[in-house]
């Protein structure tokens, strides 16, 4: 990771994954509606569930939903944030997508490394590639960012 911290990730005995990150472990596992349970490092719980529109519903521990989406008539989503405001995706004629958030829109298309390139919102472009390791390395404008590789968990470790 730029700051030189790791993140990994491992499979849990509930069916979902653990992942370490410098800031605590975040737990997740199916639940009884078809969606996730996840337990954040702080102990507040997000749950997650499909609606009937074909997305999904993000709800916190008191029931207060957190986020909303559903399919758009794109082929991409539609999402309503917990202030309010609202991020749609889109396919592009690249091949990749378009996600346009309160902030502005991040594109990505795929690259001839294997991987995709993005767009920031602020200008500023970040590219995937396959590593020699079995997973992707992250490069932003100044360099190497992110490592990730598979581990013997069978999750993935980043640096």
């Amino acid at each position: 990771m730029p700051d030189g911290s790791r993140a990994s990730s491992r499979p849990n005995i509930f069916g979902g994954k653990d992942v370490s990150t410098p800031r605590g472990t975040i737990r997740s596992r199916p639940n009884i509606f078809g969606g996730r349970d996840y337990e954040l490092p702080d102990g507040s719980r997000t749950e997650s569930r499909p609606n009937i529109f074909g997305g999904e519903d993000c709800v916190d521990a008191p029931g207060g939903r957190v986020s909303s989406s559903r399919p758009n008539i794109f082929g991409g989503f539609d999402t309503t944030l917990p202030d309010g405001s609202r991020a749609s995706s889109r396919p592009n004629i690249f091949g990749g997508k378009d996600v346009g958030t309160p902030r502005g829109t991040i594109r990505s298309r795929p690259n001839i490394f294997g991987g995709r390139d993005y767009e920031l919102p602020d200008g500023s472009r970040t590219e995937s590639r396959p590593n020699i390791f079995g997973g992707q390395d992250l490069r932003g404008q100044g360099g190497m960012i992110t490592t990730c590789r598979p581990n013997i968990f069978g999750g993935k470790d980043c640096r």
